[in-house]
């Protein structure tokens, strides 16, 4: 796997390079064909705000797309937080592929940790796949719910405002300036993103 290492206003000793390397080079284990990662370091300059060091780490390959972005009081421990991170997204995205392809894969007894499902027996009472939480490395979210809504014109700014009005972390909305359909999330820092919908 390509590893870029990039500092952003901040400098990345060697010893922390050698250890991103070496953490995100493993990471290929849990999904074959991970083809680059890409490392940015930040810093932020607040020094009431105790987790200082910031990592942003996007992994790519086999039309895969894996990012986490964590923050930590220094360089070494936002790496190990972002490994960790990332293992977990890996598993599930693993989760996801052995399912796809092998959809009966529960059905063999004992091959793969999705092969639990309902003719196990605990006190008695059926265990279901579902109980299965969001501790779960191989939890995978289900949807269980559907909305449906006409999206309204209006200026990023106002849809941030509703955005916050509503307690949400997005809002769906029409652009006015560019009259496409858009998104405003909330972003770790606190501020909002914009993400507009291509023609």
């Amino acid at each position: 796997m390509q590893i870029t290492i990039t500092g952003r206003k901040v400098h990345v000793p060697d010893d922390v390079r050698a250890a991103v390397e070496r953490k995100i080079g493993a990471l290929d284990r849990f999904v074959s064909g991970l083809e680059r990662a890409e490392v940015v370091f930040r810093g932020e300059k607040n020094p009431r705000i105790a987790e200082r060091d910031q990592v942003e780490v996007t992994l790519l390959g086999h039309g895969h797309h894996v990012r986490a972005s964590v923050s930590g009081i220094d360089q070494h421990q936002a790496v190990d937080l972002a490994v960790g991170k990332l293992g977990k997204q890996l598993r599930k995205l693993k989760t996801r592929v052995v399912r796809r392809h092998r959809p009966n894969a529960h059905r063999d007894e004992g091959r793969h940790l999705l092969s639990r499902l309902d003719n196990d027996l605990v006190d008695g009472a059926a265990v279901a796949e579902a109980e299965a939480g969001p501790d779960d490395p191989e939890w995978v979210p289900r949807i269980v719910r559907r909305k449906s809504f006409d999206l309204e014109l209006m200026e990023p700014s106002e849809a941030v405002t509703r955005m916050q009005l509503l307690d949400h972390e997005f809002f769906l909305f029409v652009n006015s300036d560019s009259s496409k359909p858009s998104v405003v999330y909330l972003r770790s820092d606190g501020d909002a993103g914009l993400i507009e919908i291509g023609t």
